[in-house]
């Protein structure tokens, strides 16, 4: 298969999200870096966000769009559950991370100073993907889908970013043993580990 060029920061957490895609997908894929703002980077994302993805003569933006593609390379589409609930909740949570979360979670930390930030969306957002999480390993049933995908690195951001992070998972079972499962993912430590070394 041609290797498939991912543009972005490894710091990003949609970036970590398409290489984690990657990894749990065995796919042969790099790390392009970006001149941030520039006319290159507008050529592969005309809004200036990442990742961007090139395939052969492949190319795609948006996140949502990337890791489907992704997904869809690979045999049996495994990152998409084919159970219509299943599906649907994912679908669901993908857009309550993208639309809420990442502006709470991630967004928000970009202020000076972090002790300072309203952490009431965050506990919002965790609250209502605590309601959703179900009894399997993953946010969705027992097997990693989309959506597990582009929590984690949000959620990994946060804990990490805001003093005392880690408080705001206490009352919150369910989201925290995800989060613990997720972690001993082999594709999350392959992206993590990929991305201390950028």
């Amino acid at each position: 298969m041609t290797t498939i060029h991912l543009y972005g920061f490894a710091g990003s957490t949609y970036v970590r999200s398409a290489m984690i895609a990657c990894e749990q997908l065995g796919l042969d894929w790099d790390l392009k870096p970006l001149e941030f703002g520039q006319a290159s980077h507008l050529a592969l994302h005309p809004f200036g966000k990442m990742p961007a993805l090139q395939h052969g003569s492949v190319d795609l933006y948006e996140t949502a769009a990337i890791l489907s593609y992704l997904n869809d390379l690979a045999e049996g589409a495994p990152l998409i559950p084919t159970e219509p609930l299943a599906r649907a909740r994912m679908w669901q949570l993908i857009s309550i991370c993208i639309d809420y979360a990442y502006p709470a979670l991630v967004k928000a930390t970009f202020a000076d100073d972090t002790s300072q930030i309203d952490t009431e969306p965050a506990d919002r957002c965790l609250a209502a993907i605590e309601t959703l999480v179900k009894s399997g390993a993953c946010l969705t049933g027992d097997r990693l889908s989309l959506a597990d995908l582009v929590f984690e690195p949000m959620l990994t951001h946060y804990l990490k970013t805001i003093p005392g992070g880690e408080k705001h998972l206490e009352g919150r079972p369910g989201v925290t043993r995800w989060y613990r499962d997720v972690q001993k993912q082999p594709a999350v430590i392959a992206a993590y580990r990929e991305s201390q070394s950028e």
